[in-house]
């Protein structure tokens, strides 16, 4: 370690993402697919985009192949982009700092919103009310 506080990337064994293997011989293989649940924290250049990391070719192509058949979901991206906005703006904003914030237009806004709508209302069908979520009504029980 060179402060002390974190090791440094070279420190770390990678993993891989199919076997969960140890890759301590630098034979690992990379690359990079569209998953619309991947938001990264800072970098929207990076949103949508997964990093994989396998111990073999062969496990690479089938994560790969895991990831051919998930679709990609723009509302999914769009409510996370939005997401990572509010997170970044605790005191909240407005339609117009939100666009900008998001880099999203009006319509792709309210197809995002209404997409984690609807995946509430299924959530709430299938399990009831999240933790800590009380009545939406006084005296309602539902």
């Amino acid at each position: 370690m060179d402060d002390g506080d974190e090791p440094n990337a070279e420190e770390l064994p990678e993993l891989c993402d199919l076997c969960g293997v140890t890759i301590a011989n630098g034979s690992e293989v990379y690359d990079l697919v569209p998953d619309s649940s991947v938001i990264h924290a800072q970098d929207p250049t990076l949103d949508g985009k997964r990093f994989l990391t396998a111990c073999s070719p062969d496990h690479l192509e089938e994560l790969r192949e895991q990831y051919r058949r998930r679709p990609f979901v723009n509302e999914e991206l769009w409510a996370g982009k939005i997401l990572r906005a509010l997170e970044q703006h605790p005191e909240g904003l407005d339609q117009d700092r939100l666009l900008e914030a998001t880099g999203l237009n009006p319509l792709q806004i309210e197809r995002a919103v209404a997409w984690q709508n609807e995946r509430y209302r299924r959530w709430r069908e299938e399990y009831g009310e999240y933790p800590g979520e009380g009545p939406s009504e006084p005296g309602d029980s539902s």
